[in-house]
């Protein structure tokens, strides 16, 4: 997948994403369509938007969510001046200066465009043009995960019409989260179970394309999100019993590309390293704030392996490789499965049932090193799961921004993190503002509160 296949993809649809919401010119219909006159020039479109989804972006390295949603949160001690970085850290961004809601909106937009060309496609293989639909409502919805935890009420972009999308108010989050829903349960229908080759037809050990488990694995951590504990159990339990693919891995193998944990990783992009072993290890942006390191428990395995560095100047250490030379052993780990046992001891506990949630809490434990968790008493064990999250996924995707505000402890932990982090806390912060300019160029939308254009 390199040459030819990308610049289809820039024909067919970069130069249509000028703008967020307001678009530019329609698609040109003869390029679209002839993109869906073969499998391979079909399967080239999602390949390549997975192609660019690891060349920065939105997932990786310093415009990542893991690096900036981690400097929003209380996880890192920031080590340069960046402005960005700044902002974000002091909890005080600008409506001039807003990460991830035009590339996010980029993706969608390209997904939406592979959607309705495979929606009137007739010359695909049948097998072929379902895994493609598969994988775009997938992609969508973890695209407006990610948009709807950071900035609320978004508006609702489902198509490439640029006339309507230029001027789409701004939706509510729940029926934000029935289209995420809805994508995928389509897409645990129309994914195949294994995991296929850029040809779509042969199977492969990477993991670098989601499948069926993938939306499962998705769909359970929405579920728990959306307070539907029941269904967060049964998600993740589907995945949790897929033992043929997936197991817990040794602590130090959870980030290499042949992780039995690896649900759905993304391959690093013309390099063997990620962008997030150069930005933690080499450049060291960050050191893990003094909060997060004592919060470690003595003789637990992922501190020993996951943070370099010597006396309190660690920093994250969870991707190992930045050897530019041989064969590349680490992807982009975009879900993994420890976090389903997470979400399955959280739902499990709100259900009442303890020695679920106990034995879900303590197979992450086990595998970290640590003794048992055995109380009983319902806000001790949900604080110790909290806890396990905090540890098991820090500088991961930004768990712990969206934790502390998907439990309503955002405020008191942050009001707590400002004197280390030097800014001033407002509880409108915990939301991302829209940015400026899409606010100029369309007239229906409104900012967040708190934020002033």
């Amino acid at each position: 997948m390199r040459g030819g296949q990308l610049l289809l993809i820039g024909i067919v649809l970069l130069s249509s994403c000028r703008k967020l919401l307001d678009v530019g010119s329609p698609i040109d219909n003869v390029t679209t369509n002839s993109a869906f006159n073969s499998d391979v020039t079909a399967a080239a479109l999602m390949t390549g938007l997975y192609y660019d989804m690891s060349n920065g972006g939105a997932f990786m390295g310093s415009k990542g969510i893991s690096y900036l949603c981690g400097l929003s949160a209380d996880e890192f001690l920031l080590q340069q001046e960046e402005e960005l970085a700044l902002s974000l850290y002091h909890n005080q961004i600008q409506t001039t200066d807003v990460p991830f809601w035009r590339v996010l909106y980029q993706y969608i937009y390209r997904v939406n465009a592979t959607i309705e060309g495979l929606h009137t496609a007739t010359k695909l293989t049948p097998v072929i043009r379902q895994q493609l639909m598969g994988e775009a409502k997938f992609t969508r919805a973890f695209c407006y995960f990610y948009l709807v935890n950071l900035f609320g009420d978004l508006p609702l972009v489902i198509g490439t019409d640029y006339k309507i999308n230029a001027t789409l108010y701004r939706t509510s989050a729940s029926k934000v989260y029935d289209l995420i829903m809805a994508d995928l349960k389509d897409a645990q229908e129309l994914l195949r179970t294994d995991y296929l080759q850029a040809d779509m037809v042969s199977v492969t050990s990477d993991r670098v394309r989601p499948n069926k488990w993938a939306a499962v694995a998705l769909l359970a951590r929405v579920q728990l999100y959306l307070d539907n504990w029941q269904d967060a159990i049964n998600a993740s339990t589907i995945v949790l019993d897929n033992h043929d693919l997936y197991d817990t891995s040794n602590i130090s193998q959870v980030f290499q590309k042949d992780s039995r944990e690896a649900i759905w990783q993304l391959q690093p992009v013309d390099k063997t390293f990620t962008d997030d072993a150069v930005l933690f290890i080499q450049q060291r942006s960050v050191h893990i704030s003094d909060d997060l390191l004592l919060s470690f428990e003595k003789g637990d395995l992922r501190r020993q392996d996951w943070l370099g560095g010597i006396n309190s100047d660690l920093y994250p250490y969870k991707y190992k490789n930045i050897d530019g030379t041989g064969v590349s052993s680490e992807n982009l780990v975009m879900l993994r499965l420890a976090e389903q046992y997470l979400i399955r001891a959280e739902a499990r506990l709100q259900t009442g049932d303890i020695d679920g949630a106990k034995a879900d809490l303590n197979v992450i434990r086990a595998r970290a090193g640590l003794r048992d968790i055995t109380f009983t008493v319902p806000d001790q064990l949900m604080q110790a799961i909290q806890q396990e999250r905090r540890i098991e996924l820090f500088a991961e995707w930004g768990h712990r921004w969206l934790d502390l505000k998907r439990t309503h402890h955002v405020n008191a932990v942050m009001e707590g993190a400002v004197g280390t982090k030097e800014g001033n806390w407002a509880s409108y912060a915990q939301w991302y503002p829209i940015p400026q300019s899409e606010i100029i160029l369309n007239q229906h939308l409104f900012q967040n509160e708190g934020y002033h254009d």
